[in-house]
């Protein structure tokens, strides 16, 4: 798993080398170094901009809170003990993100499943489209159940497993690029 806030120290030092600051203490550089070198600055340059790649910088500032992403050790944090519905899920991950990260939210956690192929969207009889399990996740243990609301009207649930919710956490890297990758997408 990618530690972002090391990814973003790193990127940060290697601009100030190219720019010919020494990071550690913030001093410039002797005239003579081998970092003022304008090929070596450049190329110091180039690997800081792959580095504000890799982390999705474009994306990381939206509305002052950084882009959603955990750590293993937030991950770890996080209780799963009984099968869930999508929105009780993100409910428990929400629970361990810091108070200046965007959160996860249920859409961007559907779209991922859709991605992986355990969801699909359906249409239904009135016209109105719902998220149904399909072969691969039911095998992983994503399920549905009937219910009726107040009305008396019947509505499919899906209920995710402990096992599919350990799946997700696990996966938690895939589902951080790929709401970085929605979001860059949306603002391009």
């Amino acid at each position: 798993m990618i530690d972002y806030k090391k990814l973003i120290a790193a990127r940060r030092w290697i601009e100030k080398l190219a720019n010919g600051i020494n990071p550690l203490n913030d001093e410039p550089v002797k005239d003579d170094d081998l970092v003022n070198n304008v090929h070596i600055s450049r190329c110091l340059l180039y690997v800081a901009d792959l580095l504000g790649d890799i982390r999705g910088e474009r994306a990381v500032k939206r509305q002052g809170k950084n882009v959603f992403a955990l750590s293993a050790k937030d991950v770890a944090n996080i209780p799963v003990s009984t099968p869930n519905g999508i929105a009780n899920f993100v409910k428990l991950v929400n629970g361990v993100v810091p108070p200046d990260m965007k959160s996860l939210t249920a859409s961007q956690l559907i779209k991922w499943l859709r991605d992986e192929g355990l969801l699909q969207e359906v249409l239904k009889e009135n016209g109105r489209k719902t998220n149904l399990p399909t072969e691969k996740g039911c095998k992983l243990g994503i399920t549905t159940e009937v219910l009726r609301n107040p009305d008396g009207l019947e509505f499919q649930r899906v209920l995710y497993s402990v096992e599919a919710q350990r799946f997700m956490l696990s996966n938690i890297e895939s589902i951080t690029s790929s709401i970085v990758n929605n979001d860059e997408k949306e603002h391009s």
